[in-house]
């Protein structure tokens, strides 16, 4: 019992309020059973983490299926179209250009149906390998479908800087591939569009370029199959010329 600043003991003695020291429950001891349930949420608070770094894991595993392709792991036509929106949208805004590249393998098919899928499927992946190596960082490269691509390049000077890109890739896939030790050539159909000369829209954009892809095969067409860029009447002839034979499967 308090009186001013004098405080009762418990037997009746004086004590002042300042010599009063009261119990610290912080530096109590806790009991056995406080022990062993402190210990339990700490072993489900980790259990947690552990589970929800699991699910962030699957989640970004998800989105990646989502806006990839399985084979190339270059982005889909749905996310790819996606891009070219975005780009448009801020082309508008900065008063700048879109440049579109619709590419399509010629010779594909004939190496697909010589060699078989497992062998098509290194064709492509290199040819995505490559045509990534062509353009910026901030530039969108995605596999259309079968063996096409599209590229997208946001915020582009001019129209001849489109046609350089194409250029380069073009250059680029006409390089030699390797099959079972055997050389082989692809060239490349590519046309081009350009926002907002060739349409303010993506579909517009994209149709554009196909027109323009399918006008350029067309020219390049030939009654016979071509490897690099001399004739062949079969596709799998075998070459005698032991001295550009490299390791099986290579490209």
């Amino acid at each position: 019992m308090a009186y001013g600043g004098i405080k009762l003991a418990a037997n009746g003695s004086s004590v002042s309020a300042g010599a009063l020291v009261l119990p610290d429950m912080n530096d109590a001891p806790l009991a056995v059973d406080e022990v062993d349930e402190l210990e339990r949420l700490r072993a489900i608070n980790a259990h947690l983490r552990q589970e929800l770094q699991i699910l962030r894991q699957r989640e970004a595993e998800a989105l990646q299926l989502a806006d990839r392709d399985g084979l190339t792991g270059l982005y889909n036509r749905r996310r790819m179209l996606e891009m070219l929106e975005a780009a448009i949208a801020d082309a508008n805004e900065q008063q700048l250009s879109v440049g579109l590249l619709f590419i399509d393998l010629n010779g594909f098919k004939a190496i697909n149906d010589e060699y078989g899928h497992s062998a098509g499927d290194k064709i492509l992946t290199t040819v995505a390998t490559r045509i990534s190596a062509r353009v910026r960082t901030g530039d969108v490269v995605c596999r259309y479908g079968g063996d096409e691509f599209v590229v997208v390049l946001p915020a582009v000077p001019d129209p001849s800087a489109v046609t350089r890109v194409a250029d380069t890739i073009r250059e680029r896939i006409s390089l030699p591939y390797w099959i079972n030790g055997e050389e082989q050539h692809l060239t490349a159909a590519i046309g081009e569009s350009l926002y907002p000369h060739d349409g303010d829209n993506a579909a517009i954009l994209l149709d554009r370029a196909d027109l323009a892809m399918y006008r350029m095969k067309q020219r390049l067409a030939r009654p016979m199959v071509t490897l690099g860029f001399v004739p062949q009447q079969r596709l799998g002839r075998r070459r005698n010329d032991k001295s550009r034979t490299r390791p099986s499967g290579a490209l």
